[in-house]
């Protein structure tokens, strides 16, 4: 009877099928080059190098170390994987059975204070689910799908940060250089008013031009105030990000000498994007619901569970251990699901519909990250077009105010002229410095969008 009974078990496991849908790693349905991407090459893309390449700045190399080291967010996201590959192999464990030692002692009276029996139990206890239509196996590569998703996430937060710090640093280098520059065009509007005064005491011109002298002075004092404002905000976001709010961000390499990557290949859109992590991580999150449906498929069918529990028992403690005090039994028991309510066939049905929703967001995501690195290589482009026509504006502008205070030094050209030619090329540089700082938070957009900066 026993061995029949063996041979039955062992034909279930042999026999023992997985249900649900396989998964299957989806296509990727996109075009074969970029939108802008006919200027850029189209050799390995420039997602593969590391940001140590991309960002050459020995300051800002540094900022980002800090933050990969300390940041609040990447050590949540890391926590969040050690929290998944736990509940993963949790999941694995019911792949094996589960043993237990038992050790009890009871006493019944039997209506007489002086009357009672003792039981004394040392028994140990093995349970096994057979996992015949592949539950537990659905459920095993749904947990370690869900790992594989939160650690794309993680790398999703380890891209992000990477580029927000680069792009919080630039800013930071622009505003400073804007301080800089306010503060000596206060120092000359200073000087001019004060020859202005001097000029006027001596009946050279009127109080126009005196006037006009000041109003230039104030202009240019009035920007300081909201440019100290605006960098004490971004060094305490670059506070934030790196997780150190007594950090010093030490002086280095300014906004002009700060270097990008000569050549940008783009790279083809189908190895690009499963480069991204983002899309990596729909794309494990998507396996995860397919075996979910599974699961909810499985539960349809019967679970077979052996039990059985061998051990001692007797009246006397003495005799506990002794042989013939000795037992064993094996069960085995088949559960078969008649009535519910429909609630196992509406979660079939809802376990489907999450696995369609899956499917859905990856689709959305692959085409998101598409137009993203579409739009991002045209702003990159546009980037570039306005910073060498800034450079160019500003060149002119130096000279026009060159030529303007010669003439004015000659007495050729009014005060006035003068002004107006200071105050373009103040504008001028100014906006040279926020082209330059666009550049280059437009290439540092580009690059997490080809999906550089992590790993």
């Amino acid at each position: 009877m026993n061995k029949q009974f063996t041979v039955a078990v062992l034909s279930l496991l042999i026999t023992a099928c997985t249900l649900g849908p396989d998964y299957e790693k989806p296509t990727l349905h996109v075009q074969d080059k970029f939108q802008g991407a006919q200027d850029y090459g189209m050799a390995k893309s420039s997602a593969f190098i590391n940001w140590q390449q991309a960002y050459k700045d020995p300051e800002l190399q540094r900022l980002i170390k800090k933050s990969l080291a300390q940041n609040y967010d990447l050590a949540i996201a890391i926590s969040r994987i050690k929290e998944a590959r736990a509940l993963a192999n949790m999941a694995d464990s019911a792949f094996y059975p589960t043993i237990g030692l038992l050790a009890e002692s009871e006493r019944v009276s039997e209506g007489s204070a002086s009357e009672y029996d003792d039981t004394h139990q040392l028994k140990g206890q093995f349970s096994w689910d057979l996992d015949l239509f592949g539950y537990n196996r659905r459920a095993s590569e749904a947990a370690w799908a869900e790992l594989a998703a939160l650690g794309q996430a993680r790398n999703v937060v380890e891209m992000n940060l990477v580029a927000d710090v680069a792009s919080t640093y630039f800013a930071l280098k622009d505003l400073e250089e804007k301080i800089q520059l306010s503060q000596s065009t206060v120092t000359l509007r200073e000087r001019a008013l004060h020859i202005a005064q001097l000029r006027k005491t001596n009946g050279m011109v009127s109080g126009l031009d005196v006037r006009q002298a000041e109003v230039e002075l104030e202009s240019a004092k009035v920007t300081i105030p909201n440019l100290e404002l605006q960098r004490i905000e971004t060094i305490n976001r670059m506070k934030l990000l790196i997780a150190d709010e007594k950090t010093h961000i030490a002086t280095s390499i300014d906004l002009t000498e700060q270097t990008i990557p000569l050549a940008i290949p783009v790279g083809i859109p189908s190895q690009v994007l499963l480069r991204r992590p983002d899309v990596l991580q729909v794309e494990a999150q998507l396996h995860a619901a397919t075996a979910e449906v599974g699961m909810a498929t499985a539960n349809l069918f019967p679970k077979i569970t052996l039990t059985s529990e061998f051990g001692f028992e007797s009246s006397q403690l003495s005799g506990l251990l002794s042989g013939d005090s000795s037992y064993w039994e094996l069960v085995g028991g088949i559960t078969q699901p008649l009535f519910n309510a429909g609630r196992l066939r509406n979660d079939l049905t809802a376990a489907e519909e999450r696995a369609l929703q899956a499917s859905l967001a990856y689709k959305k995501v692959v085409m998101n990250a598409f137009l993203e690195i579409s739009n991002e290589l045209m702003a990159f482009k546009s980037s570039e077009t306005i910073y060498l026509a800034q450079e160019k504006l500003l060149l002119a502008s130096r000279e026009y105010e060159r030529l303007a205070r010669i003439r004015y030094r000659n007495g050729v050209a009014s005060a006035l002229d003068l002004m107006d030619a200071q105050r373009k090329l103040f504008d001028a540089q100014l906006s040279f410095s926020s082209a330059k700082k666009e550049r280059l938070v437009t290439f540092v957009n580009l690059y997490r969008a080809l999906g550089g900066g992590w790993g």
